[in-house]
This record gives C-alpha cells, structure tokens and sequence, in this order.
C-alpha cells in the first residue's frame, strides 16, 4: 500500500505574543497512516503536539495548534517548521516537515535568500548537502542558519553563523547522512536563514534528498560479463587464426620439400 500525506498551514499575523496555526491534513493513498501526530520545530514559539490517531484515505483532518512566544519578539518574520509523524500498518516509522512563517506585528522581508543543491544518498554513506547564501542587500549581514531534517536524514552539524557581505554569495557544507530513509524515498529538507536589526527577518530554503539504491563492493559490475565475452571471443578469433597460418606454412614447406 501507500501513503500519501499532504499538509497545509495557515497563519494569522500575531499582533500578541501568542496566536493560532490552522494545520490541515490530508490522505491521498491507498493505506491508512497510523499513530500520526502534528508539532512544531521553532526557537521563538512554544506549543503542544497534536495526536491525530489514524488517518484513512480520502477523510482529511482539521486542527488548531496554540503557539506562545518564548522571547521577547522585535516585529517581522520567524520561521516554523511543522513536523508530521506516522507509521504504516506494519509500525514502521515516517516523518516529513513543512515549512511555516510566523509574523509577528508587520513582516519584513528579508534580503537574504538561501538554494540548496539536491543530492542523493545511498546505504548508511554520509554525502556533502551545499547551502548557497546570496546577500541581495546593500549592507552586510551577520546570519544564523540552521538546518531542519526529517527523522530519517541525521548531518554533522545543524546549526551555522556566518557573515554575508553585501551583493555576495557564501556556502555552508553539511555531510547528510541516511539514517533509516528507504530505497526510493525523497525527503524535504529545509534551512531556516535569520538576522535582525531593529527587525526580524527570516527565509526558509528547501531542497530534496533522494535515497537511491547502494552499489554492493562485492558484487560484478554489469557490464563486466559482455567484456568478459568479448575478451574471449577476441581470444578465440586470434588463436584460431594463429593456427591457420601455422598450418599453411607447413603445408607449403612440405610441398617445396618433395620438389
């Protein structure tokens, strides 16, 4: 069977330092997901997870989820991750997060937007996940960036500041590792990109990694048996021609000798 959750937000600008997010869920596969439960990844708002139970096919659910800031908030943009949680009829576990943006009294707009390099990863084997910054300001920014992962994907390091100068570009390497990702699988990724002034601003970059089939050290390479096969016909061809001429030679010395 298959799973196919799709998740969408909605926001209201927070003129206080708490507010709702409306989440809806959606199950467009052919199996039930189970155990499923919705909360949020963020450094500014705290909130409680919501247990949804089981989500069958084609029955989407509606929730609201209460978020209290934990700081004192300069207006502008703040980033939140929604983190979906489930498992399929055999308890095995998934995960994908999506990304949300909080505003608090007016949204700034931040200069400062982030690309990601789409990757693929194989077997237990780490891979490097590049981060491009590019400062579209006219005036250097010191950054914080912090990469959010789904349950399956694990990196080195996930947290980063760095200084972006003015109209310049900077990248940030994080080696990603498969942690319990399937064959097949694609995950989202996302990078939340901060600074501040007298305002918040913030973007969301997002990015996919693919979990592709590992390559077996131990097993032939495909395309070994058709050289294999060449190789011995080749072989073949020069050894039976090797003969041919072996056996004229002779032949003709033979023939001279009775003259």
């Amino acid at each position: 069977g298959t799973i196919s959750l799709t998740t969408s937000v909605t926001t209201d600008v927070l003129s206080k330092n708490q507010g709702q997010i409306q989440v809806s869920l959606s199950n467009s596969g052919d199996e039930s997901a189970y155990n499923v439960q919705v909360s949020l990844i963020t450094d500014n708002f705290s909130s409680q997870p919501v247990h949804v139970g089981t989500l069958d096919v084609n029955k989407p659910y509606e929730t609201e989820m209460s978020v209290v800031a934990t700081n004192n908030l300069k207006e502008g943009n703040y980033p939140v991750v929604l983190l979906t949680e489930y498992t399929d009829a055999n308890g095995y576990p998934f995960s994908s997060i999506s990304p949300v943006t909080l505003t608090y009294k007016n949204p700034y707009s931040s200069r400062i937007n982030g690309i990601f390099e789409n990757i693929e990863l194989s077997e237990k084997r780490s891979k490097n996940l590049v981060l491009k910054l590019k400062n579209m300001d006219q005036v250097d920014h010191n950054v914080d960036v912090k990469l959010i992962l789904p349950n399956e994907l694990s990196s080195d390091i996930t947290e980063k500041n760095i200084n972006v100068g003015s109209k310049k570009e900077e990248e940030i390497i994080f080696k990603i590792s498969n942690f319990a990702g399937l064959e097949g699988s694609s995950y989202v990724i996302l990078a939340s990109i901060e600074y501040e002034d007298d305002y918040h601003y913030s973007s969301l970059a997002s990015g996919m990694v693919r979990i592709v089939e590992g390559s077996n050290v131990l097993s032939l390479p495909k395309w070994l048996p058709i050289v294999g096969l060449t190789l011995s016909i080749i072989i073949l061809v020069f050894y039976l021609l090797k003969n041919k001429i072996n056996f004229k030679f002779i032949r003709e010395k033979n023939e001279n000798f009775k003259e």
